[in-house]
């Protein structure tokens, strides 16, 4: 968004406008609801809109307008996911408790607002320390860094995100296929050297 752009309040879908309260807790208990496996699709994204609508409407278009309008920017296909809104929700209220004053309990922010905020949260925070910890690399062993290397392994399994079922059979399914991809490599690989 632009600085001078206030936020939005709802989407256009076929020249009418809907108005939507897009207050942080209404997106994510939306976001809940879409990833929900006990119910049809059609249930799910009813249920979703409903999080944000009070008579949803067109429903597969306000979705198709609300995801890009809250998230413009398609996540990377290898990204590495380090914060959980269930598992770090303490964290996060504190974080913008501490740098921002804002209670997350009781204050309503947009979503775009809340997005942006969390962010920008600055060192110094305990949510932004286990962030640091979760997305920092492990270092390749060297003679220097076993100490190191021993740490950072203790203090990831100390944070880790705790996946739910279904993101534990997608990591499997990604891992497999990646360990697929590079015998497959090394099947060409040899071949090209035997030929």
């Amino acid at each position: 968004m632009r600085l001078q752009d206030s936020l939005p309040q709802g989407v256009t879908v076929d020249g009418r406008f809907y108005k939507l309260d897009l207050d942080f807790r209404n997106v994510l208990r939306m976001m809940e609801e879409l990833d929900r496996d006990d119910v049809m699709q059609e249930a799910r994204q009813y249920n979703a809109v409903k999080c944000i609508m009070k008579h949803p409407k067109k429903v597969p278009q306000i979705l198709k307008a609300v995801r890009a309008l809250l998230f413009p920017d398609k996540p990377k296909k290898d990204a590495q996911k380090v914060t959980d809104f269930e598992q770090d929700a303490g964290m996060i209220r504190a974080a913008f408790r501490q740098a921002y004053g804002i209670d997350l309990y009781r204050d309503k922010l947009h979503w775009i607002e809340f997005s942006e905020l969390l962010n920008a949260i600055p060192e110094g925070s305990r949510y932004m320390e286990v962030i640091g910890i979760r997305a920092r690399p492990i270092p390749s062993p060297t003679k220097w860094n076993a100490e190191e290397r021993q740490w950072l392994i203790r203090a990831k399994a100390d944070v880790a995100i705790h996946l739910s079922e279904k993101e534990q059979q997608e990591k499997y399914s990604q891992d497999v296929g990646k360990l697929f991809a590079g015998l497959m490599n090394m099947v060409a690989k040899g071949s090209d050297n035997n030929g």
